[in-house]
């Protein structure tokens, strides 16, 4: 989206069936979720959507379902980012080539994390490499420690990578050194796209300058965010914190239960069914979703999942 000239893109979940196998026809639903929610793109294929779980073929035909879907439904412009990141770099080039093939507007990509780049240039190889197989389509370095034991700091992946990749178009970035992260929007300034990935800090990186993101709570909870973001620029700093305080809430209940499997669960929850998620991962129990949704009945998830923005709602989280 382009509100305030912010662009948020939600990580958007795999829908499953019952048997764990891809149910490819409910894309459609989530594509007009996410449009009818005010959103202007996804970020398709990430840790959401339980990529590392996936197969090539699969990724591949979950890209070219949504892409049809935005073909259907479109009425404004509507981005398609394409992760690729893969423990097998062929694989990876390959699912760029087909994901520029596509149409997107941009492909990610995660290094190898079995066979780890050791040094800053190994990492900087691997993203040529891929980047390569795509010649046309920006791409960007999804840096997530947590997940791939890779951490190098980013300022000095931005200098390399802005002068050695053609393609080169910025970060999705889902680690919370915010030192580094200050330090490369002061060196980058507006030359390359910064995406955010961790959505607890969405108003704290706002305020050092930070206009992109992505993430995982948009899909259920998009108007806590316009809404913080309409309390900053209206200067109400009380209901901002407010906001914010409540949004916190509502991560450290999902927290509680694992955020992705959580999520999946919150989104049934108001009425999106995605389905379970894929093995390794294990479903909530029966009483462990109901537990969950008692719980968030007790803040204003439900409120912000509707799109509320009475100011009653806002004067309940207090």
């Amino acid at each position: 989206m382009s509100r305030y000239n912010v662009h948020i893109l939600p990580a958007v979940f795999t829908p499953m069936h019952d048997d764990g196998s891809v149910h490819y026809s409910f894309i459609e639903r989530l594509y007009q979720r996410c449009e009818g929610s005010g959103f202007h793109g996804i970020f398709l294929n990430g840790t959401t959507g339980e990529c590392m779980s996936l197969s090539k073929e699969e990724r591949q035909k979950i890209l070219e379902t949504w892409v049809a879907a935005r073909k259907r439904n479109s009425q404004t412009p509507f981005s398609i980012f394409a992760h690729v990141g893969a423990c097998n770099l062929n694989e990876a080039a390959e699912m760029a080539e087909h994901a520029q093939s596509q149409g997107v507007e941009g492909i990610a990509m995660v290094p190898t994390f079995y066979f780890r780049p050791s040094t800053l240039g190994d990492l900087l190889d691997q993203c040529k490499y891929v980047a390569g197989a795509a010649p046309q389509t920006p791409f960007y370095y999804y840096n997530i420690p947590g997940l791939t034991g890779v951490n190098f700091p980013l300022s000095d992946f931005i200098k390399v990578a802005a002068k050695e990749i053609p393609t080169f178009a910025g970060l999705k970035n889902s680690f919370n050194n915010l030192v580094d992260y200050q330090q490369c929007l002061q060196l980058d300034g507006t030359a390359h796209d910064l995406y955010w990935g961790t959505d607890e800090v969405f108003m704290l990186v706002y305020a050092a300058g930070n206009r992109h993101y992505v993430g995982s709570t948009y899909n259920y909870m998009g108007s806590a965010y316009f809404q913080m973001l309409d309390a900053y620029h209206s200067g109400d700093h009380e209901k901002l914190v407010r906001l914010q305080t409540e949004a916190t809430r509502i991560y450290q209940i999902l927290d509680d239960y694992n955020s992705l499997i959580a999520g999946k669960a919150a989104m049934r929850l108001i009425g999106i069914d995605c389905g379970p998620v894929r093995r390794p991962l294990r479903n909530l129990s029966a009483s462990d979703e109901t537990a969950l949704a008692e719980r968030l009945r007790k803040t204003s998830f439900f409120d912000f999942a509707a799109g509320k923005k009475s100011k009653s709602t806002i004067k309940a989280v207090g």
